[in-house]
């Protein structure tokens, strides 16, 4: 019986991780070309952080996604993020995002016990990231929506809601750029949905639609609108 539970666990928590996958922006045809115009930068500066940091963030987005080619993903993303913190140890973002794909890593996992010492260890190097830089955006932002999916053996509720709640209170002050602040937003809303809190999730959504109806960010808050929808009320 013990070992069915670990299967069913297990089963459940490469569920998660998947379902979080799937609520990631963006085309697989898009982020492909990315890919290749970032390495093609890359190839003439092969240090450059900022170009290292947006190709590690494409391959972790993709990896999220459960397609076949995820480790793949996952391979490129740590390599990008091995050279990127070989030459700053402190780099916040590149910190949570490793982070973010070591979670990611206990997905491909076989045993139960593996999938809970990635993800421990994942926790652990984004906690230690924002302990060091709390006021850095990306990083926070990246733990919030890792952290969002993650069953409740991790008893991340508590800093999710935390990170949203600062995530917020800066968007809400237009201290972001217009995307950033609209997947806030987005993500945000995806959490309160999450919470059972639909009426609060669709007033975040029509806030970070508001901000620019017109950007790539404007379709997937007017789709999570679409679900949000207040029942028809009772004859």
């Amino acid at each position: 019986m013990k070992g069915f539970g670990n299967r069913l666990w297990s089963a459940a928590l490469g569920i998660v991780l998947t379902v979080a996958g799937l609520l990631a922006d963006g085309t697989d045809r898009a982020a492909h070309r990315q890919i290749a115009e970032l390495e093609a930068k890359l190839a003439a500066n092969p240090t450059n952080a900022a170009v290292l940091i947006q190709l590690a963030k494409v391959h972790h987005n993709e990896a999220t996604r459960g397609a076949e080619d995820a480790a793949h993903h996952i391979a490129r993303a740590k390599a990008h993020l091995g050279i990127l913190l070989a030459n700053d140890p402190k780099h916040a973002f590149g910190r949570a995002l490793l982070g973010s794909t070591t979670v990611l890593t206990a997905r491909e996992a076989f045993w139960p016990g593996t999938k809970i010492k990635r993800v421990r260890e994942g926790l652990a190097l984004m906690d230690a990231a924002l302990a060091d830089f709390p006021e850095d955006h990306n990083a926070r932002f990246t733990r919030a929506v890792n952290n969002l999916y993650l069953p409740d053996l991790f008893e991340r509720l508590v800093t999710v809601t935390a990170d949203f709640q600062w995530l917020r209170e800066r968007a809400d002050r237009g201290e972001f750029d217009a995307e950033f602040r609209q997947y806030v937003f987005l993500y945000h809303g995806r959490a309160l949905a999450k919470w059972k809190r639909p009426a609060e999730a669709a007033t975040a959504w029509n806030a970070g639609l508001a901000i620019d109806p017109q950007s790539k960010v404007a379709d997937e808050l007017r789709r999570e609108l679409g679900t949000a929808k207040p029942a028809s009320p009772s004859p």
